[in-house]
C-alpha cells in the first residue's frame, strides 16, 4: 500500500513539473520523453532503497547479540483459516477492473487489425488503408486509414499527408499503446488519464512541426487545421476541436536554446528531490556492519600447552553415533568450559584460528523487526499461542493494551510435544517493548557476546 501510494504521488509531482516547466515550450522531443521517462521513473522510485550512515547507531565493534534458542523467528504463524480481509477485496477488484481494462484494449487493438484486412494500397513507402466510411485520416503503427471516396478522388490534402506520415516515422503508436498498457495495470492513478492526453497532444506537436520543416507556410497550415477540425478514433492520432487552439498557438511560438537549457537543467534538482522523498531510506547501523567485524585475534599467539588445552576441551563438543562418526554438540561444554575456549581462542593469532576446526564466531544483535497489527490480533488466541512481553508470561488479553509501534522486536518458537506447555498452546511468542529493547542493546554492549561453533556447519547471521 505504500509502495501503490509513493508511486502515485510521484506521477503526480512529476506531471506538475511538466504542466509548469515543459508544457507550454516547444521542446517537443525532449517533452516526449520526458513524459515516459517520468512514468517509468515514478514506478522505479518507490522500490530505491538509499542507506544512510546513522550517526546515532552503537559502534559495530561494540554491539553483540545473544541466540534465542529459537530456530523459527517468524512473526506470522499458522491459524485457523481468517475471515477475509479487506485488502483481498481491494485486490479482487483490482484484478476485475484490470482484466475488464485488458479485454477492452485488446479488443480496440483487433478492431484496428480488423480495418486493415479491408483494401491496402501501397502509395510509395506508405501503406493505406481504404475505408467505406467518410472519416478523416489518421494513423496507426505503419499504416494510413483514409476514407476511400476521399482517396480515389485524390481530397487529400499533401499537409496531411505529411502530418500522420510524422506520426508514423516518429513512431507515436508505441508511446500510445505503452499508455495503454500503463492504464491496464495502473488504472487507479489519475495522474495517467492526465499522462496520455498530455503525450497525444506532444505527439500532435511534433507532427505539426514535421509538416512545418517541409512546408513553412504557417497560416496555411493553419486555416487547413480549422476546416478538418473533428473528434478522433480511440488508439489512432487524429485532429480534433479540443487540441487544434493549442496546436494553433504552438506554431507561432518559439523557445530560445537559453531558455530550454535552463528549463532543462532545473529538472535535475526536481528529480533528486522526488528520490529524496519517495524512496526507502535506511540506516545503516550495527546489523549491517557487524559481518566486517573480526573475532579478536594477537600478534603472538598462544603457546603450544594452551593450543593442546583448547583441543582437549573442544574435543568434547563430538558424540559419537552408531555408524562410526561423530556429531557435533556444543551443549556438551559446560559454561565454564565455554569461556575458556572463547578466552584461548581470543589470545591466538589469526593463523592460529584458521587451523581450528572448532571456532568461535561474533554475533550481530537482534533485528529491530516490528510486529504488525494483524499479528498482534493473531496472538490474541490464547489456544494458539502463548504469549510473554519482556521475559515475563503475560494473558494473551494484555496485546489488547498495545499497539504494533509498541514494540521493537517480535519472534516466534513452535512447540514440539515435549515441551511443557504443550496442548496449552502450540507457538511461544516473544515480544520485546521499545524500552526493553534499548536496554537490551546497552547490555549486549557492556557484554560482547561469542559462540563456539564448529566451522563448517555455521553459516553467517542473516542481516
Amino acid at each position: 500500500m505504500d509502495y501503490l501510494l509513493k508511486s502515485i504521488l510521484c506521477s503526480i509531482l512529476f506531471l506538475l513539473v511538466y504542466k509548469v516547466l515543459l508544457e507550454r515550450e516547444t521542446m517537443f522531443v525532449f517533452n516526449r520523453f520526458y513524459l515516459l521517462m517520468s512514468i517509468g521513473a515514478s514506478l522505479a522510485i518507490p522500490l530505491l532503497t538509499i542507506e544512510l550512515n546513522n550517526p546515532e547507531v552503537i559502534p559495530a565493534t561494540e554491539v553483540v547479540y545473544r541466540l534465542t534458542g529459537n530456530e523459527v523467528n517468524r512473526p506470522l504463524i499458522a491459524v485457523e483459516k481468517q475471515p477475509v480481509t479487506f485488502e483481498q477485496y481491494a485486490w479482487l477488484v483490482y484484478a476485475l477492473v484490470t482484466g475488464i481494462l485488458a479485454i477492452r484494449f485488446l479488443k480496440n487493438v483487433l478492431a484496428v487489425v480488423w480495418k486493415i484486412r479491408n483494401a491496402v494500397v501501397i502509395r510509395g513507402s506508405i501503406k493505406v488503408v481504404l475505408l467505406d466510411n467518410d472519416e478523416l485520416p489518421y494513423s496507426f503503427m505503419n499504416y494510413i486509414f483514409v476514407s476511400k471516396r476521399s482517396y480515389q478522388k485524390q481530397e487529400i490534402e499533401a499537409q496531411i499527408w505529411q502530418h500522420e506520415l510524422a506520426h508514423i516515422r516518429q513512431r507515436h503508436t508505441w508511446d500510445i499503446l505503452f499508455m495503454e498498457l500503463v492504464q491496464v495495470c495502473w488504472w487507479f492513478n489519475p495522474a495517467v488519464y492526465v499522462y496520455q492526453k498530455m503525450i497525444r497532444m506532444n505527439h500532435e506537436y511534433l507532427a505539426d512541426h514535421a509538416v512545418l520543416s517541409i512546408d513553412p507556410e504557417v497560416k496555411k497550415y493553419q486555416r487547413l487545421l480549422v476546416s478538418k477540425v473533428s473528434q478522433g478514433l480511440f488508439l489512432t492520432s487524429s485532429f480534433n476541436y479540443v487540441t487544434t487552439k493549442k496546436r494553433l498557438l504552438m506554431m507561432t511560438k518559439m523557445t530560445s536554446r537559453f531558455q530550454r537549457l535552463i528549463r532543462q537543467m532545473s529538472l535535475i534538482p526536481m528529480v533528486i528531490l522526488t528520490i529524496a522523498l519517495f524512496s526507502k531510506v535506511e540506516y545503516a547501523g550495527a546489523q549491517t556492519e557487524q559481518t566486517a567485524i573480526q573475532v579478536p585475534s594477537t600478534q603472538k599467539g598462544v603457546s603450544e600447552e594452551l593450543l593442546k588445552e583448547y583441543e582437549a576441551i573442544t574435543k568434547r563438543t563430538y558424540t559419537p553415533i552408531e555408524n562410526g562418526s561423530r556429531r557435533y554438540n556444543r551443549y556438551n561444554l559446560s559454561k565454564v568450559e565455554e569461556e575458556r575456549v572463547i578466552s584461548i581462542y581470543h589470545q591466538m593469532s589469526k593463523e592460529q584460528q584458521d587451523k581450528q576446526k572448532i571456532v568461535v564466531y561474533y554475533l550481530p544483535p537482534l533485528k529491530k523487526e516490528r510486529p504488525t497489527a494483524k499479528e498482534l490480533e493473531i496472538w490474541k488466541n490464547p489456544k494458539m499461542s502463548g504469549v510473554w512481553i519482556d521475559d515475563k508470561r503475560v494473558a494473551n488479553e494484555e496485546l489488547n493494551k498495545y499497539k504494533p509501534e509498541d514494540f521493537s522486536h517480535a519472534s516466534v518458537s513452535k512447540l514440539y510435544k515435549n515441551a511443557a506447555n504443550y496442548g496449552k498452546h502450540y507457538y511461544q511468542v516473544d515480544l520485546m517493548t521499545n524500552r526493553a529493547y534499548d536496554e537490551y542493546l546497552k547490555e549486549e554492549t557492556k557484554n560482547p557476546t561469542y559462540m563456539v561453533r564448529e566451522r563448517r556447519t555455521w553459516s553467517k547471521p542473516a542481516k
